[in-house]
């Protein structure tokens, strides 16, 4: 997982790439989080701001925070 990361992040300084996941690579789609939340998990991410659906669950879990978001359809 981390090899796919490092090498977006490679790419994304000579090419424009589609918005991924921070922590794990994978590509990322949209999703609802309270500001109080994402201000939390936030701090936890490394090279952006961005996280893929189940790293941020991840995340939020690691700190302890309850399931309050939803998948935007």
């Amino acid at each position: 997982m981390r090899l796919r990361l490092y090498l977006k992040l490679l790419l994304r300084r000579f090419m424009l790439l589609d918005a991924f996941c921070k922590h794990c690579g994978r590509t990322v789609h949209d999703f609802r989080a309270p500001d109080a939340v994402w201000l939390k998990v936030a701090l936890s991410i490394r090279h952006g701001n961005v996280l893929c659906y189940d790293c941020f669950c991840e995340a939020c879990i690691a700190a302890g925070l309850p399931g309050t978001w939803t998948l935007i359809p």
